[in-house]
Protein backbone atom coordinates (compact mmCIF):
# COMPACT_ATOMS: atom_id res chain seq x y z
CA UNK A 1 0.00 0.00 0.00
CA UNK A 2 1.26 3.49 -0.34
CA UNK A 3 2.80 4.66 2.55
CA UNK A 4 2.19 8.38 2.04
CA UNK A 5 4.96 10.82 -0.02
CA UNK A 6 7.17 13.58 2.04
CA UNK A 7 5.48 15.99 0.17
CA UNK A 8 6.69 19.82 1.99
CA UNK A 9 8.22 18.53 5.04
CA UNK A 10 9.99 22.06 5.08
CA UNK A 11 12.18 20.51 7.92
CA UNK A 12 15.26 19.26 6.51
CA UNK A 13 16.53 18.11 10.11
CA UNK A 14 16.36 14.33 11.85
CA UNK A 15 16.35 13.13 15.44
CA UNK A 16 16.86 9.67 17.02
CA UNK A 17 13.46 8.17 18.35
CA UNK A 18 15.82 8.47 21.71
CA UNK A 19 16.16 11.90 21.66
CA UNK A 20 11.69 11.82 20.55
CA UNK A 21 11.55 10.42 23.90
CA UNK A 22 13.62 12.69 25.68
CA UNK A 23 11.27 15.74 24.13
CA UNK A 24 8.26 13.84 25.14
CA UNK A 25 9.28 13.58 29.26
CA UNK A 26 10.25 17.15 28.84
CA UNK A 27 7.12 18.56 27.12
CA UNK A 28 4.94 16.40 30.26
CA UNK A 29 7.21 16.57 33.18
CA UNK A 30 8.10 20.33 33.11
CA UNK A 31 4.78 21.61 33.73
CA UNK A 32 2.85 18.84 34.98
CA UNK A 33 4.61 18.42 38.43
CA UNK A 34 4.58 22.19 38.99
CA UNK A 35 1.16 22.85 39.21
CA UNK A 36 -1.25 19.81 38.95
CA UNK A 37 -0.81 17.96 42.10
CA UNK A 38 -2.88 20.73 43.52
CA UNK A 39 -5.65 20.67 41.13
CA UNK A 40 -5.74 16.68 41.32
CA UNK A 41 -5.68 16.58 44.84
CA UNK A 42 -8.50 18.33 45.31
CA UNK A 43 -10.26 15.74 43.42
CA UNK A 44 -8.95 12.75 44.10
CA UNK A 45 -7.45 13.67 47.58
CA UNK A 46 -4.92 11.25 49.05
CA UNK A 47 -5.67 9.06 46.64
CA UNK A 48 -3.73 11.16 43.92
CA UNK A 49 -1.27 8.51 43.56
CA UNK A 50 -3.96 6.05 42.01
CA UNK A 51 -4.84 8.80 39.64
CA UNK A 52 -1.49 8.70 38.47
CA UNK A 53 -1.23 4.95 37.95
CA UNK A 54 -4.74 5.48 35.80
CA UNK A 55 -3.61 8.51 34.27
CA UNK A 56 -0.39 6.64 32.82
CA UNK A 57 -2.71 3.46 31.67
CA UNK A 58 -4.83 6.10 29.83
CA UNK A 59 -1.93 7.74 28.24
CA UNK A 60 -0.73 4.32 26.57
CA UNK A 61 -4.30 4.07 25.02
CA UNK A 62 -3.30 7.51 23.25
CA UNK A 63 -0.19 6.72 22.68
CA UNK A 64 -0.82 2.98 21.04
CA UNK A 65 -3.35 4.90 18.99
CA UNK A 66 -0.94 7.57 17.65
CA UNK A 67 2.03 5.11 16.55
CA UNK A 68 -0.60 2.88 14.82
CA UNK A 69 -1.91 6.20 12.69
CA UNK A 70 1.52 7.59 12.27
CA UNK A 71 3.34 4.44 11.23
CA UNK A 72 0.43 4.18 8.47
CA UNK A 73 2.21 7.89 6.67
CA UNK A 74 5.50 7.69 7.74
CA UNK A 75 6.50 10.27 5.52
CA UNK A 76 3.42 12.53 6.68
CA UNK A 77 2.93 14.95 9.19
CA UNK A 78 -1.03 14.84 10.15
CA UNK A 79 -0.71 18.15 8.46
CA UNK A 80 -1.06 16.30 5.56
CA UNK A 81 -2.96 13.03 5.82
CA UNK A 82 -5.77 13.98 6.99
CA UNK A 83 -6.50 15.47 3.72
CA UNK A 84 -5.65 12.28 2.33
CA UNK A 85 -8.26 10.56 4.56
CA UNK A 86 -10.73 12.96 5.07
CA UNK A 87 -10.59 15.05 1.26
CA UNK A 88 -9.05 19.03 1.30
CA UNK A 89 -11.89 20.17 3.29
CA UNK A 90 -12.83 18.36 6.32
CA UNK A 91 -9.12 17.18 6.53
CA UNK A 92 -7.95 20.76 6.19
CA UNK A 93 -10.10 21.73 8.94
CA UNK A 94 -8.85 18.74 11.13
CA UNK A 95 -5.36 19.97 10.87
CA UNK A 96 -6.11 22.80 11.27
CA UNK A 97 -7.80 22.19 14.75
CA UNK A 98 -4.66 20.74 15.85
CA UNK A 99 -2.58 23.41 14.86
CA UNK A 100 -4.63 25.99 17.12
CA UNK A 101 -4.48 23.16 19.98
CA UNK A 102 -0.62 23.02 20.25
CA UNK A 103 -1.17 26.91 19.85
CA UNK A 104 -3.37 27.38 22.82
CA UNK A 105 -1.35 24.87 25.41
CA UNK A 106 1.60 26.66 24.16
CA UNK A 107 0.59 29.87 25.36
CA UNK A 108 -1.35 28.83 28.58
CA UNK A 109 2.38 26.81 29.58
CA UNK A 110 3.63 30.92 28.62
CA UNK A 111 1.26 32.52 31.06
CA UNK A 112 1.82 29.67 33.40
CA UNK A 113 6.00 30.55 33.38
CA UNK A 114 5.29 34.13 33.93
CA UNK A 115 2.72 33.74 36.78
CA UNK A 116 5.33 31.48 38.36
CA UNK A 117 8.00 34.48 38.43
CA UNK A 118 5.55 36.77 39.47
CA UNK A 119 3.92 35.20 41.94
CA UNK A 120 6.80 33.59 43.81
CA UNK A 121 9.86 36.22 42.78
CA UNK A 122 8.92 38.83 41.42
CA UNK A 123 5.36 40.46 42.33
CA UNK A 124 6.15 43.96 40.75
CA UNK A 125 7.28 42.63 37.12
CA UNK A 126 4.34 43.04 34.78
CA UNK A 127 3.81 39.93 33.13
CA UNK A 128 4.46 40.96 29.61
CA UNK A 129 8.05 41.04 30.67
CA UNK A 130 8.52 37.84 31.01
CA UNK A 131 6.28 36.45 28.45
CA UNK A 132 8.05 38.68 26.10
CA UNK A 133 11.14 37.55 27.01
CA UNK A 134 10.72 33.70 26.89
CA UNK A 135 9.39 33.70 23.84
CA UNK A 136 12.23 35.91 21.91
CA UNK A 137 14.68 32.84 22.89
CA UNK A 138 12.30 30.42 22.17
CA UNK A 139 12.14 32.12 18.61
CA UNK A 140 15.51 31.56 18.00
CA UNK A 141 15.68 28.07 19.37
CA UNK A 142 13.25 27.22 16.85
CA UNK A 143 14.34 29.25 13.90
CA UNK A 144 17.73 27.02 14.21
CA UNK A 145 15.55 24.02 13.67
CA UNK A 146 14.02 20.64 15.59
CA UNK A 147 17.88 19.39 15.71
CA UNK A 148 18.49 22.12 18.23
CA UNK A 149 15.55 21.99 20.25
CA UNK A 150 16.16 18.23 20.58
CA UNK A 151 20.50 18.46 21.34
CA UNK A 152 19.58 21.33 24.18
CA UNK A 153 16.63 19.27 25.61
CA UNK A 154 19.70 16.40 25.67
CA UNK A 155 21.87 19.17 28.30
CA UNK A 156 19.14 19.84 29.95
CA UNK A 157 17.15 17.03 30.79
CA UNK A 158 20.00 15.02 32.70
CA UNK A 159 19.70 18.29 35.00
CA UNK A 160 15.99 18.30 35.50
CA UNK A 161 15.72 15.19 36.19
CA UNK A 162 18.54 15.57 39.45
CA UNK A 163 16.64 18.48 40.15
CA UNK A 164 13.44 15.91 40.06
CA UNK A 165 15.00 13.19 42.13
CA UNK A 166 16.79 15.85 44.42
CA UNK A 167 13.41 17.24 45.35
CA UNK A 168 11.68 13.68 45.83
CA UNK A 169 14.77 12.93 48.10
CA UNK A 170 14.79 15.89 49.87
CA UNK A 171 11.00 15.65 50.65
CA UNK A 172 10.97 11.81 51.95
CA UNK A 173 12.10 12.42 55.57
CA UNK A 174 8.95 14.72 56.25
CA UNK A 175 6.46 12.98 54.44
CA UNK A 176 3.70 11.70 56.35
CA UNK A 177 2.96 8.25 54.58
CA UNK A 178 -0.33 8.48 56.67
CA UNK A 179 -1.92 11.38 54.65
CA UNK A 180 -2.28 9.18 52.00
CA UNK A 181 -4.99 6.75 54.34
CA UNK A 182 -7.60 5.45 54.12
CA UNK A 183 -6.82 4.31 50.10
CA UNK A 184 -10.37 4.73 47.76
CA UNK A 185 -12.31 6.30 51.21
CA UNK A 186 -14.50 8.43 48.24
CA UNK A 187 -14.92 5.55 45.55
CA UNK A 188 -13.02 5.06 42.10
CA UNK A 189 -15.06 8.38 40.74
CA UNK A 190 -13.02 10.89 42.64
CA UNK A 191 -9.87 8.49 41.44
CA UNK A 192 -10.93 8.09 37.67
CA UNK A 193 -11.49 11.97 37.31
CA UNK A 194 -8.35 12.91 38.60
CA UNK A 195 -6.77 10.48 36.19
CA UNK A 196 -8.65 12.07 33.31
CA UNK A 197 -7.11 15.19 34.15
CA UNK A 198 -3.83 14.17 34.20
CA UNK A 199 -4.10 12.09 31.43
CA UNK A 200 -4.91 15.51 29.18
CA UNK A 201 -1.70 16.95 29.90
CA UNK A 202 -0.25 13.46 29.33
CA UNK A 203 -1.83 13.66 25.59
CA UNK A 204 0.17 16.37 24.32
CA UNK A 205 2.62 13.06 23.16
CA UNK A 206 0.85 13.22 20.81
CA UNK A 207 2.95 15.52 19.17
CA UNK A 208 4.85 12.44 17.51
CA UNK A 209 2.25 12.95 15.07
CA UNK A 210 3.69 16.05 13.99
CA UNK A 211 7.50 14.69 14.56
CA UNK A 212 7.15 11.40 13.37
CA UNK A 213 8.65 11.54 9.57
CA UNK A 214 11.45 13.42 11.20
CA UNK A 215 12.73 10.60 13.28
CA UNK A 216 15.68 8.16 11.82
CA UNK A 217 14.66 4.90 13.32
CA UNK A 218 11.12 4.60 13.40
CA UNK A 219 10.54 1.39 14.43
CA UNK A 220 11.89 2.05 17.97
CA UNK A 221 9.54 5.12 18.44
CA UNK A 222 6.74 3.21 19.45
CA UNK A 223 9.03 1.25 22.39
CA UNK A 224 10.91 4.57 23.51
CA UNK A 225 7.66 6.64 23.88
CA UNK A 226 6.29 3.65 26.50
CA UNK A 227 9.56 4.10 28.49
CA UNK A 228 9.02 7.99 28.07
CA UNK A 229 5.59 7.50 29.52
CA UNK A 230 6.72 5.14 32.41
CA UNK A 231 8.76 7.51 33.60
CA UNK A 232 6.78 10.04 33.35
CA UNK A 233 4.41 7.88 35.66
CA UNK A 234 7.38 7.74 38.14
CA UNK A 235 7.91 11.38 38.18
CA UNK A 236 4.66 12.50 38.87
CA UNK A 237 4.60 10.19 42.18
CA UNK A 238 7.39 12.20 43.41
CA UNK A 239 4.92 15.70 42.89
CA UNK A 240 2.09 13.71 44.60
CA UNK A 241 4.45 13.06 47.56
CA UNK A 242 3.67 16.84 48.41
CA UNK A 243 0.33 15.26 49.86
CA UNK A 244 2.52 13.24 52.35
CA UNK A 245 4.01 16.89 53.19
CA UNK A 246 1.25 18.68 53.78
CA UNK A 247 -2.08 16.63 53.36
CA UNK A 248 -4.35 16.84 50.60
CA UNK A 249 -6.38 19.60 51.87
CA UNK A 250 -3.64 21.82 52.05
CA UNK A 251 -2.19 21.07 48.52
CA UNK A 252 -5.34 21.76 46.89
CA UNK A 253 -5.04 25.22 48.21
CA UNK A 254 -1.43 26.05 47.05
CA UNK A 255 -0.91 27.60 43.73
CA UNK A 256 2.41 25.50 43.34
CA UNK A 257 2.77 22.59 45.25
CA UNK A 258 6.31 21.95 43.47
CA UNK A 259 8.00 25.17 44.34
CA UNK A 260 6.55 24.69 48.20
CA UNK A 261 7.91 21.10 48.38
CA UNK A 262 11.34 22.64 47.75
CA UNK A 263 10.70 25.25 50.47
CA UNK A 264 10.65 22.31 52.73
CA UNK A 265 13.18 20.95 52.48
CA UNK A 266 15.92 21.15 55.07
CA UNK A 267 19.39 20.40 54.25
CA UNK A 268 21.18 22.43 57.64
CA UNK A 269 21.35 26.24 58.63
CA UNK A 270 23.50 27.48 55.74
CA UNK A 271 22.21 25.91 52.85
CA UNK A 272 19.19 28.14 51.55
CA UNK A 273 17.06 29.35 48.65
CA UNK A 274 17.35 26.31 47.07
CA UNK A 275 14.01 27.17 45.17
CA UNK A 276 15.40 29.40 43.27
CA UNK A 277 18.23 26.87 42.01
CA UNK A 278 15.04 24.16 41.44
CA UNK A 279 12.62 27.08 39.31
CA UNK A 280 15.93 28.09 37.67
CA UNK A 281 15.92 24.19 35.95
CA UNK A 282 12.50 24.26 35.95
CA UNK A 283 12.69 27.51 33.78
CA UNK A 284 14.78 25.30 31.31
CA UNK A 285 12.59 22.65 30.92
CA UNK A 286 9.01 24.69 30.54
CA UNK A 287 11.61 27.16 27.67
CA UNK A 288 11.85 23.67 25.43
CA UNK A 289 8.73 22.58 25.83
CA UNK A 290 7.63 26.25 24.64
CA UNK A 291 9.97 26.38 22.18
CA UNK A 292 9.36 22.43 20.72
CA UNK A 293 4.96 23.72 20.83
CA UNK A 294 5.95 26.95 18.76
CA UNK A 295 8.00 24.83 16.64
CA UNK A 296 4.86 22.26 16.05
CA UNK A 297 2.52 25.44 15.78
CA UNK A 298 4.52 27.29 12.83
CA UNK A 299 5.69 23.94 11.26
CA UNK A 300 2.06 22.82 10.73
CA UNK A 301 1.18 26.11 10.24
CA UNK A 302 3.33 26.64 7.18
CA UNK A 303 2.43 23.18 5.75
CA UNK A 304 -1.36 23.92 6.00
CA UNK A 305 -0.73 26.86 3.90
CA UNK A 306 1.79 25.40 1.43
CA UNK A 307 4.39 27.29 2.07
CA UNK A 308 8.32 26.39 1.66
CA UNK A 309 9.54 27.38 4.93
CA UNK A 310 7.85 28.21 8.65
CA UNK A 311 10.83 30.76 9.65
CA UNK A 312 8.50 33.31 7.88
CA UNK A 313 5.49 32.59 10.57
CA UNK A 314 8.11 32.90 13.72
CA UNK A 315 7.04 36.50 13.88
CA UNK A 316 3.33 36.69 13.67
CA UNK A 317 2.82 33.55 15.59
CA UNK A 318 4.88 34.41 18.43
CA UNK A 319 3.57 37.82 18.17
CA UNK A 320 0.28 36.51 19.10
CA UNK A 321 1.04 33.53 21.74
CA UNK A 322 2.33 36.99 23.47
CA UNK A 323 -0.88 38.33 23.05
CA UNK A 324 -2.90 35.23 23.75
CA UNK A 325 -1.32 34.49 26.90
CA UNK A 326 -2.17 37.85 28.79
CA UNK A 327 -5.63 38.12 28.01
CA UNK A 328 -6.19 34.58 28.15
CA UNK A 329 -6.94 34.54 31.86
CA UNK A 330 -7.46 37.28 34.50
CA UNK A 331 -5.70 35.13 37.34
CA UNK A 332 -4.31 32.08 38.09
CA UNK A 333 -7.91 30.79 39.25
CA UNK A 334 -8.95 31.58 35.95
CA UNK A 335 -6.57 29.20 34.78
CA UNK A 336 -6.87 26.13 37.28
CA UNK A 337 -11.09 26.50 36.35
CA UNK A 338 -10.15 25.60 32.66
CA UNK A 339 -7.80 22.98 33.83
CA UNK A 340 -10.14 21.61 35.80
CA UNK A 341 -13.41 22.08 34.09
CA UNK A 342 -12.46 22.50 30.39
CA UNK A 343 -8.82 21.56 29.03
CA UNK A 344 -9.59 17.80 29.73
CA UNK A 345 -12.28 17.18 27.32
CA UNK A 346 -10.52 20.12 24.85
CA UNK A 347 -7.53 18.30 24.98
CA UNK A 348 -9.02 14.12 24.87
CA UNK A 349 -11.63 15.26 22.07
CA UNK A 350 -7.92 16.80 19.79
CA UNK A 351 -5.87 13.89 21.26
CA UNK A 352 -7.43 11.11 21.54
CA UNK A 353 -10.83 11.54 19.05
CA UNK A 354 -9.24 12.75 16.04
CA UNK A 355 -6.31 10.66 15.86
CA UNK A 356 -8.85 7.86 16.60
CA UNK A 357 -11.34 8.50 14.06
CA UNK A 358 -8.74 9.39 11.52
CA UNK A 359 -6.96 5.60 12.04
CA UNK A 360 -10.42 3.80 11.99
CA UNK A 361 -10.98 5.68 8.41
CA UNK A 362 -7.70 5.60 6.79
CA UNK A 363 -8.08 1.69 7.96
CA UNK A 364 -11.92 1.25 6.25
CA UNK A 365 -10.45 3.10 3.21
CA UNK A 366 -7.11 0.90 2.91
CA UNK A 367 -4.82 4.50 2.93
CA UNK A 368 -1.82 4.14 3.93
CA UNK A 369 1.14 1.30 4.94
CA UNK A 370 -0.14 -1.62 6.68
CA UNK A 371 1.36 -1.17 10.18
Amino acid sequence: MDQGGGDNLIEKGRISSRQLAMLLFTLVISTIDVYLPAVVAGVAGRDAWIAVILAVFYALIIWAVAIALAARFPRQTIIHYSKEVLGPILGGFIGLLLIIFFFFVGTSITRMLADVMVTAFMPGTPLVVFTTSVMLVASYAVFSGLEVIARVNEIMLPLGLAALIFVGFGSLPQVDFGNFLPVMEQGLGPVNWGGVILVSTLAEIVIVLMLYPYINDQTRVGVNGLWALLGLGAAMQIGVLAIGLFTAEVTATMNFPALEMVRAIRLGAFITHLDVVIVAVWVGGIFLKLALLYYVVTLGLAQWLGLSSYQSLLAPVGIWMVIYSLFAYHSIADFWALELKVFPGYSLSHTFLIPLFLLVVAWVRGLGAKS
